[in-house]
């Protein structure tokens, strides 16, 4: 008689299944954040395997944000409280494997952005107007105390309250998918900005007078109106980016 042969089992299997099995029963809720974990001998003991398996399985947990490893008195294995930082570091990492471009960034806001905007326009509340509000007049203030003469660092300042001003915008659809998504995206942005683009006070001005724009509208609660001025800023936005980011022409698609 002819038996079948076994593989032996890899303890990296076996700490990915363990690390599966644990993280399933986190995002089920079995586990809140704040709640202590069994110790890495107990869960060892709970599923039949080496502390090495163990130790795999929990920095793969780790790695992903799931949990933390506090020492001293009181110290253990806890479930982390949720961190959008940790997808996004990784949702990065695996988007610059890709070689995406800012292209392909300018058409997923090409998108998302404008019924951001609409959507605002009939949610946004009297303090987001006012976080608005300064958010340009920090920006205007900046470049005059500079006289235009901006250096990197005055240029990426005025970039992340640009991030910012988008932000609020999306914090105001109350959406919380669409929040989410738009950070995602904006900090991708920014990231790319800030290794491909030389300071400009032309492209800083232009940024804060459409930001006027999409603003006055949002003020009248004209959703319409609103996002036709997002999908001019971002068109404007797009423009700069193609004549002034030397990446190959032909990843450029016209978003008008």
């Amino acid at each position: 008689m002819k038996y079948s042969t076994f593989e032996p089992i890899n303890y990296k299997k076996l700490s990915l299944l363990i690390e599966n099995s644990i993280k399933d029963r986190i995002l089920e809720g079995e586990f809140p954040p704040g709640s202590r974990l069994p110790n890495e001998f107990e869960i060892g003991k709970q599923f039949g395997v080496s502390l090495v398996t163990v130790r795999e399985a929990l920095k793969g947990l780790e790695t992903f944000g799931l949990i933390e490893k506090r020492k001293g008195k009181g110290g253990g294995i806890f479930v982390a409280e949720p961190r959008s930082e940790y997808v996004k570091t990784t949702l990065f990492h695996f988007l610059n494997h890709k070689k995406f471009t800012s292209r392909d960034l300018s058409e997923l806001r090409m998108i998302i952005e404008p019924v951001a905007c609409k959507l605002a326009s009939k949610r946004i509340s009297d303090a987001e107007i006012s976080r608005l509000e300064r958010n340009i007049e920090y920006c205007e203030s900046l470049i005059e105390k500079t006289g235009g003469a901006l250096s990197r660092d005055d240029f990426f300042r005025l970039e992340e309250s640009n991030i910012e001003f988008h932000s609020i915008i999306g914090e105001a659809t109350q959406n919380p998918v669409l929040v989410l998504t738009m950070d995602y995206v904006l900090d991708f942005m920014f990231s790319f900005k800030k290794t491909t683009l030389a300071p400009s006070s032309e492209f800083s001005n232009s940024i804060i007078k459409d930001h006027k724009l999409i603003l006055e509208q949002l003020k009248k609660r004209k959703g319409a109106s609103a996002e036709k001025m997002m999908i001019s800023h971002l068109q404007n936005v797009e423009f700069y980016l193609r004549e002034n980011v030397k990446e190959n022409e032909d990843d450029w698609q016209s978003l008008r």
